[in-house]
């Protein structure tokens, strides 16, 4: 179901689980107690909450023994905080009428896999449940299958979501005693490409399913029929845990949390659980890192400054501990961003930071001028920038939020004979926003005229994009890579300039 509330590899929740009013007038498919459905049908629910604003917590089981009610034999498949008037979905569905008055709505088709259910929607501790059958559709016109399996073989109760990129839709599947399933779909492929994943991830705890997803374009001229997307999950042979908390100090529900190394050769995340837990585990062929990196929250969202905590060491063995917490943005930093003197005529990344706490960030116009957005529970922040400057020196400032004109004078290192104006040398910049979604900004420069060839390509190596083909003259050039027609998933650009070649990996998240 997390392709119906915004897919969690594309936004991150900003609200802490909060203080609950009761839920009244609670209809699910205008039943109050029990409905049927078939595979691909709309489904639609309202209530009302005590006061405008309200948050619920919606919690979506399995119904192993049909009875109706929640028990130990249960899976718990999917939970979300849905918020009255809300119309954006931070990790789980907006409120469908738009407005903060009381009462809360949703609709949409959605592609349950043949089960019996029960959806709970709690308030004020207090609890509310609906029944559900779910009926398998009549006449698929795809079948997508696989099987999910560990050290001792098929895994069951195992959700295997196919999410579309862009229309919402989505289709799933609940393994059997063998760990097989199969995706029973319409012929709606509007939402090409699709993406295969294991849906309940929070359930396996530090445990690594590999592959991450796969990424299918559904054609029934091609074929009716995709199967063999087998998932395998591994022990994990080393652990990170922790709770993450939102600015209010309570755990937030249902957020990504992850982690990555510092040469970005490895990137994992996983989702917390009802009571804001994380767990993420590391294989034995990735150990030891340095300088793993973990976060939360999105860097993209101005509104919050996200967490970060940087693990010097991390041995097989290891289960560390650590709490994470993301804060509202309440404040700015603002300055200018100058080249001996001058105005630098291209893009800066500009880093607030604030040494194992979080970090915001923003880019510069042409002219320099930036303004990132922080927050006053967090004391000091260095201001850091991006790697487009790595031919010249400057000094990072220490600052505490609220503070303007912090400005930053970047001096040469070095001079060339076209001018202090031009680049020293070739390089190539980290993209920015990193992740983005769904266009992000390459920076890269030239010390002498060339023939650029910029391209972007997935992590199969195949060629998805060609950004730039031709000649350029010396000097900063940004490219803007809009990635609409791509999957969420892990790519790479890389720049040829004469005798230069650099590559560099992008994580796009929808």
């Amino acid at each position: 179901m997390k392709k119906m509330l915004l897919s969690l590899f594309t936004l991150l929740a900003l609200y802490a689980f909060d203080a609950y009013g009761q839920v009244t007038n609670l209809m699910v498919n205008n039943q109050a107690t029990s409905f049927t459905m078939t595979s691909g049908d709309t489904l639609s629910w309202s209530y009302d909450v005590p006061a405008p604003g309200d948050t619920t917590l919606v919690e979506v089981w399995i119904d192993e023994d049909n009875s109706g009610t929640i028990n130990s034999g249960d899976i718990m498949w999917n939970y979300f905080i849905q918020i009255d008037g809300d119309t954006v979905g931070h990790n789980g569905p907006p409120d469908m009428d738009g407005m903060a008055d009381g009462h809360v709505s949703f609709k949409q088709p959605v592609g349950l896999a043949p089960a019996h259910y029960i959806l709970a929607y709690e308030n004020h501790h207090m609890t509310k449940t609906v029944s559900a059958t779910v009926t398998a559709l009549a006449s698929p016109t795809f079948t997508i299958s696989g099987n999910v399996s560990d050290a001792s073989g098929g895994v069951q109760n195992v959700v295997v979501n196919l999410g579309a990129e862009y229309n919402g839709n989505f289709w799933t599947a609940i393994t059997d005693a063998s760990g097989n399933f199969t995706i029973h779909m319409n012929a709606d492929t509007t939402g090409n490409p699709w993406r295969l994943k294991v849906d309940n991830i929070a359930s396996f705890g530090s445990d690594i399913i590999s592959p991450d997803r796969y990424s299918m374009t559904l054609d029934k001229s091609v074929a009716p029929s995709y199967p063999n997307n087998d998932f395998t999950i591994t022990m994990a042979s080393a652990s990170i845990t922790g709770t993450l908390l939102g600015d209010n100090g309570k755990p937030m529900i249902g957020s990504d949390v992850y982690i990555s190394s510092m040469n970005g050769s490895l990137n994992r995340n996983t989702v917390t659980d009802t009571s804001g837990v994380f767990k993420i585990g590391l294989l034995s062929s990735e150990l030891p890192l340095t300088n793993l990196n973990l976060g939360a929250g999105d860097n993209r969202d101005t509104s919050i400054v996200t967490a970060q905590y940087t693990f010097g060491s991390v041995q097989s063995g290891d289960n560390l501990n650590h709490d994470l917490r993301i804060y509202n943005a309440n404040s700015t930093i603002s300055g200018r961003v100058t080249i001996n003197g001058n105005a630098p005529g291209f893009m800066i990344n500009v880093y607030a930071q604030s040494a194992d706490t979080g970090f915001s960030q923003t880019q510069t116009d042409n002219n320099g001028n930036y303004l990132v957005h922080v927050s006053t529970k967090i004391h000091n922040y260095m201001i850091a920038l991006g790697s487009s400057v790595q031919n010249y020196t400057y000094t990072s400032p220490t600052v505490q939020a609220g503070a303007a004109n912090v400005n930053i004078n970047l001096l040469a290192t070095a001079i060339s004979k076209n001018g202090p104006d031009v680049p020293t040398r070739y390089s190539l910049s980290q993209n920015y926003p990193n992740p983005f979604n769904p266009s992000t900004q390459i920076t890269y420069q030239l010390k002498s005229a060339q023939h650029v060839r910029l391209t972007v390509f997935d992590v199969t190596g195949r060629e998805v994009a060609v950004l730039v083909d031709k000649i350029q003259n010396a000097g900063a050039h940004t490219v803007t890579f809009h990635a609409d027609n791509l999957s969420t998933g892990v790519y790479f650009y890389r720049l040829k300039a004469g005798n230069f070649t650099n590559t560099k990996k992008m994580i796009l998240l929808k």
